[in-house]
């Protein structure tokens, strides 16, 4: 089974915030069928790595540090420009890293910094291009695309038959969520025999009985589904049939349930299928927010919201963002100032230089702002970003 790391928004500020040394960021496309062409991949862009460091004349004992982080990686010989001196001692978990280079996505994040002597991995769902940037912070527009992008959904099947909770994510799939006390086998609490009855004995009868049993089997299921989603704000979607569809609506509680669900008894459907049909969901739930917030931005232009990119990075530096959508393919060189946001633009993308707007969307999420990704198509006529801001800015 694929695993992935999608980093969590604390974890990411800290990423983003940090400063402080020698900053290396690794990425590269990676298959969970090819493990050692994953290791090959990385090893190459390690070599990058190591080669602009001594361009830049970054001091040996830097490059030493990140030649034997590499190698711990890599699991084998770190091939130096010098020579093969670099090898896991026999104390190393090399099973540990083997197992790593089995358990693939479909991209690898990597990176590493001088002053900590050790390296973060991230198993992304998404496929980065291949990157080897040395800088003075860490480069962060793949996993920025992660965190902004609808990657990953719930699904609950539910029905007579019994119920299961799916974790559906891009590119992946599905994994059956654990839940506890929540029974394959919901005969006990709606095979009652005295509703079948037709005398009247003060208990529960025919189909009034029938739809009582039912919502005490829907409270069931949901008490201890939302036992298991506690703190998630990830949407969910319902499969079932009716009644049972609108027997759980109305006694759920979890605020991220969606209005649209995949209808029609899930009994039959292989929680690949239920996958494939909750993902086109998920990207029209995505595209209906993205949609909301570019209706709220005509509304409130000019002064609480803007496409220019200048006054969206002062504004982000200052925390004044409230929303953004952005086009994150697209690529504007410059370099924004850590004290104000003013942007210094640049006519070609170079070592020196990084997007401007994968910057702002940096800071916009370090300050909690809502970052969505935006195709250009969606976006105003010729705008790269257009963002809702807090206050009058």
């Amino acid at each position: 089974m694929m695993r992935a790391d999608i980093p969590g928004l604390q974890e990411f500020k800290a990423l983003a915030t940090a400063r402080g040394g020698v900053f290396v960021s690794l990425y590269l496309p990676t298959s969970p069928l090819h493990p050692d062409a994953n290791r090959i991949a990385f090893k190459d862009l390690a070599k990058d790595a190591i080669a602009q460091m001594r361009d830049g004349a970054v001091s040996e004992r830097v490059i030493d540090s990140f030649e034997r982080q590499f190698g711990a990686l890599s699991g084998r010989i770190q091939e130096s420009l010098d020579d093969n001196k670099h090898r896991l001692n026999s104390a190393d978990p090399l099973e540990q890293v083997e197992e790593f280079w089995k358990s693939q996505a479909h991209g690898l994040g990597v990176l590493a910094r001088s002053e900590t002597n050790s390296l973060q991995t991230y198993r992304l769902p998404i496929r980065p291009l291949p990157l080897a940037e040395v800088a003075d912070r860490f480069h962060l527009a793949p996993l920025i695309r992660t965190i902004t992008s609808p990657l990953e959904i719930f699904v609950l099947a539910i029905s007579a038959g019994g119920a299961r909770l799916l974790h559906v994510v891009v590119n992946m799939p599905p994994a059956r969520v654990p839940v506890a006390h929540l029974s394959d086998d919901p005969a006990e609490t709606l095979d009652r025999p005295s509703i079948h009855v037709k005398a009247p004995r003060r208990r529960l009868q025919n189909r009034e009985g029938q739809k009582i049993l039912e919502a005490e089997y829907a409270r069931t299921v949901h008490d201890a589904v939302r036992e298991a989603l506690a703190g998630r704000s990830t949407p969910m979607v319902l499969a079932a049939a009716e009644p049972m569809l609108s027997i759980y609506r109305a006694v759920n509680t979890y605020p991220h349930l969606i209005a649209e669900a995949i209808e029609g008894a899930p009994d039959h459907r292989s929680d690949a299928q239920l996958g494939d049909a909750a993902l086109p969901i998920l990207d029209r739930l995505y595209r209906n927010e993205v949609t909301g917030v570019l209706a709220l931005y005509d509304a409130l232009k000019p002064y609480r919201a803007t496409s220019d990119v200048s006054r969206t990075a002062h504004a982000a530096t200052a925390a004044a963002v409230d929303r953004l959508v952005v086009d994150l393919d697209r690529v504007i060189p410059g370099l924004v100032s850590d004290v104000d946001g003013s942007v210094t633009y640049s006519v070609s993308d170079d070592a020196e230089t990084y997007s401007v707007l994968d910057e702002v969307a940096r800071r916009a999420l370090c300050t909690d702002a809502r970052v969505l990704c935006a195709r250009r198509a969606e976006l105003p006529a010729g705008c790269a970003l257009a963002a809702i801001l807090r206050y009058a800015f």
